[in-house]
């Protein structure tokens, strides 16, 4: 079960799929517990925001066909709050007489103002019963069971509205109310809404039901559809009633505006109000009707705006849709959203398998999420609303997780390289390894390489014997101090210590590197004889050192053969050993210890194979030893003793000698 488990973990491509589908539960189980609704509905509010800074210009009308008049807290201070029914009265008499197409009264006016009915009172009454297209406002009754109620002449007519507003976390209005059906089943419509309709009946555009759904309104051929409780960003929100998402259709732009004051001083140009939609609300400080909308957290300075403006907005955005100026704000299905988030989820994870470096993954992760915002907004230009932060979360995440692994794979691998390197090579060279590790391992273990190498054995004359004189740890100092000197020597000739085997070392020349040139493994095979002649130098300055001590005097013999190899790891993949095998490793070893009396007298004799003679371009002085069987080896080998370097012997040989040139 630990191997198949063990197995399973060194696959990146299983971890990355593993990984992508835990990050997407926990991404999507944060999302349906409403963790990052915060953000999608902060997005959606930059998204309005940013549409309507790119849309703005200085010259541009919020919409002409509205047209909004403001109490001011001038106009209260020179008429008193509530207005007076006079003041109202004339202010209505006027804007009538302009013919607008309707006229939306944002203002409540349940009681007489002043409280004692008189004639202006009377007089408002039968303004707002003649004319047909003015809408008065009442407020719903809330769950406290608050509630103001309308104009009483116009109480149970056509001519009410209610203008509450849903209102999210914060004070923010992101979404406006159509209709709502009270307790006793009966239907109740938003100001805005009805407002709106009285427009487009004198275009003969009317309000009517889907067959097939009816939960849908349509409008000319537009279907408004209720928002469901997971609209977009949204998690389980409050439906109450019919509601639309709201796009703030020109924002930051201005409607056309006048004052109650340049009303009742007739200052303002009657075709403002021709054939127009006029909505009277109030702008004061002094009795603040402000809401917040959804872009205002971007703007500079006092984010807040008059209710009668939101309202303006919403009645703007019904008659771009029933015109079809511009479609509802839709989102899609809650499957089609789980899609979504899964798709950014396991497309990071692989992202990072695949660019699996520090700069590439911080490259991949910007450029995803540019990517995504960009998709979301161009979705959010053609009225889809698109989630974003949560298959960010899921980009973001399976990155950093797939990263985080990869990371801890890494580590565990290097330790493992360098675990099975650094006995044998030197740190810049295990290095090196790291860096191109792809060609070294495979599934936690080294990559078997066939090679072309030279391999030199050392061993320690009567070392046995020597042994059993001295006391332990007297041994082992002595044998250290030979040891050290001699893993200089190799490291030195660019060799690799394979491995010790009681006083014997065994080094390697041409690993792990592979070697792809003649010149390359000439250059081995001379480095290794080079590196032998240089240990005769060592053991002869050990010997006088020895000799101080009253230590042992010990003589080395050196076997060095050329020829291919096989280089891998050998033992459990949690315990390993980088080794070589082959017949050259043999050959070498039966070299060092073959005939042990040629040369006897030699503080360091060296032995090497007719191979390894002809790799070494006439650089040293050899002597032909003979053609031999060596122990284990069915073929002859031809074995020369190695005497020095050219350069540093006598030109003279003396005739007995059977001396040849490295060739």
């Amino acid at each position: 079960m630990a191997q198949k488990l063990n197995f399973f973990i060194k696959k990146p491509l299983l971890i990355a799929v593993l990984i992508g589908h835990l990050v997407f539960l926990i991404v999507l189980a944060a999302r349906l517990f409403g963790v990052l609704q915060p953000l999608e509905l902060y997005y959606y509010d930059l998204m309005l925001w940013t549409r309507a800074t790119l849309n703005r210009t200085a010259e541009k009308t919020a919409d002409p066909r509205i047209t909004l008049v403001w109490l001011t807290d001038e106009d209260q201070r020179n008429w008193g709050w509530p207005m007076p029914d006079k003041q109202l009265s004339d202010a209505l008499g006027i804007i009538i007489e302009a013919q607008p197409r309707t006229i939306g009264l944002d203002i409540y006016r349940d009681l007489p103002v002043p409280y004692e009915k008189g004639a202006d009172y009377e007089r408002l009454q039968t303004i707002l019963k003649n004319n047909k297209n003015i809408i008065a406002i009442k407020k719903y009754k809330n769950e406290q069971g608050v509630h103001v109620d309308p104009p009483p002449i116009l109480q149970g007519t056509d001519q009410v509205a209610f203008n509450d507003l849903p209102i999210d976390s914060g004070g923010v209005v992101r979404r406006g109310l159509l209709y709502i059906v009270d307790e006793f089943g009966e239907l109740h419509e938003a100001f805005s809404m009805k407002i709106a309709r009285y427009y487009l009946a004198k275009q003969g555009i009317y309000t009517e039901g889907d067959a097939s759904d009816p939960s849908v309104v349509v409008i000319n051929g537009t279907r408004l559809v209720p928002l469901a409780p997971n609209y977009g960003g949204y998690v389980d929100g409050d439906t109450l009633g019919w509601q639309i998402m709201l796009t703030y259709p020109f924002a930051l732009a201005q409607f056309n505006d006048v004052t109650l004051s340049d009303v009742l001083n007739r200052q303002f140009d009657p075709n403002l109000f021709t054939d127009k939609i006029v909505i009277i609300g109030i702008r004061a400080e002094a009795t603040p009707d402000f809401l917040f909308p959804a872009y205002g957290r971007f703007i500079d300075g006092d984010q807040r705006v008059p209710g009668a403006l939101i309202h303006g907005y919403i009645t703007s955005q019904l008659l771009q849709m029933a015109l079809h100026e511009s479609p509802p704000m839709s989102s899609w299905t809650e499957w089609q959203e789980v899609i979504w988030i899964w798709i950014w989820t396991i497309t990071g994870t692989f992202f990072c398998l695949w660019t699996y470096s520090l700069s590439k993954i911080s490259f991949s992760l910007v450029g995803g999420l540019l990517l995504l915002v960009t998709i979301t907004y161009v979705c959010f230009t053609h009225f889809i609303w698109v989630l974003l932060v949560t298959p960010a979360a899921g980009w973001i995440i399976g990155h950093l997780s797939m990263f985080r692994y990869l990371s801890q794979r890494e580590k565990e691998n290097r330790d493992m390289l360098m675990q099975i390197f650094s006995k044998h090579v030197s740190k810049d060279v295990a290095e090196a390894i790291w860096r191109q590790r792809e060609h070294y391992l495979s599934a936690g273990r080294l990559v078997t390489q066939r090679l072309t190498a030279t391999v030199l054995f050392t061993d320690l004359q009567n070392f046995t014997t020597v042994s059993e004189r001295m006391e332990p740890q007297a041994l082992m100092d002595w044998l250290n101090q030979y040891m050290e000197a001699m893993v200089s020597v190799v490291e030195k000739h660019n060799g690799q210590v394979n491995k010790f085997i009681g006083d014997a070392i065994m080094a390697v020349f041409g690993v792990p590197f592979p070697r792809e040139s003649t010149a390359e493994i000439r250059q081995d095979a001379i480095n290794a004889v080079e590196c032998a002649l240089e240990m005769r130098q060592e053991i002869e300055k050990l010997r006088c050192i020895w000799h101080e001590q009253g230590l042992p005097q010990i003589r080395m013999r050196v076997g060095i053969f050329t020829g291919h190899l096989v280089a891998g790891s050998l033992g459990a993949v949690d315990r390993q050993e980088y080794t070589v095998i082959g017949d050259t490793v043999n050959t070498a070893s039966r070299l060092e210890s073959f005939d042990k009396s040629i040369d006897a007298e030699s503080d360091c004799r060296i032995l090497i194979g007719e191979p390894t003679l002809n790799y070494l371009n006439n650089q040293f002085k050899t002597e032909r030893v003979d053609d031999v069987h060596l122990k284990g080896k069915e073929l002859m080998i031809t074995v020369y003793r190695v005497i020095g370097r050219i350069d540093t012997m006598s030109i003279e040989e003396s005739p007995q000698d059977k001396v040849t040139n490295g060739s």
